[in-house]
């Protein structure tokens, strides 16, 4: 056998093996009355690589629902390479709040919010903790209780009609608004 020949059969192997491989990703291993052992709840049946993304449509909500009206209330969804449970009944997500909120309250940080520690000391990214609870207790107890927000709605309309005001006036002078200028 020459060279050509050697080429040509190795580039075959390549090729079938790789068409497995693709058919092994593409074909569901569990039938459809086998049990899913995992811990995850139900979910249809994910492509690789975008997983979901295409059951979702130009309409998500009509699609959401119709998903759940054959998978249930609480379901899985692959969102790219992202695992996302979805809970689309009212008493479903009560009973799951109220169960596991500690495991849902921390968020995904983004890296940019990481970089220089902002998510240390930010309230919204702050990881649950002791120091994340007392941070919130402040914040309900003095920045957004109803006595505060009501002593406060006069300052609040007063820099709103100031906003649409110099907003209003940029736009008649056609000038571009800025907004950094507005909000000092």
């Amino acid at each position: 056998m020459d060279l050509l020949q050697y080429s040509t059969l190795s580039y075959l192997a390549i090729f079938t093996f790789s068409f497995l491989l693709l058919l092994k990703f593409l074909i569901p291993t569990t039938k459809p009355n086998q049990k899913n052992h995992s811990k995850l709840p139900p979910g249809p049946s994910p492509l690789p690589i975008i997983g979901n993304l295409l059951k979702l449509g130009n309409k998500p909500h009509h699609s959401l629902a119709n998903l759940s009206n054959i998978h249930g209330p609480i379901m899985t969804l692959k969102l790219g390479q992202i695992t996302t449970i979805v809970i689309s009944s009212a008493d479903m997500a009560k009973e799951v709040l109220q169960t596991h909120d500690n495991l849902l309250s921390n968020r995904t940080v983004p890296d940019a919010l990481s970089v220089l520690n902002h998510d240390q000391y930010s309230l919204s990214f702050m990881r649950v903790s002791p120091r994340w609870r007392d941070l919130r207790k402040i914040c309900n107890n003095h920045l957004f209780s109803n006595k505060t927000l009501d002593s406060s709605q006069a300052l609040r309309r007063r820099k709103l009609q100031n906003l649409l005001d110099d907003i209003k006036k940029c736009s008649e002078n056609e000038e571009a608004v800025d907004i950094e200028e507005l909000l000092l």
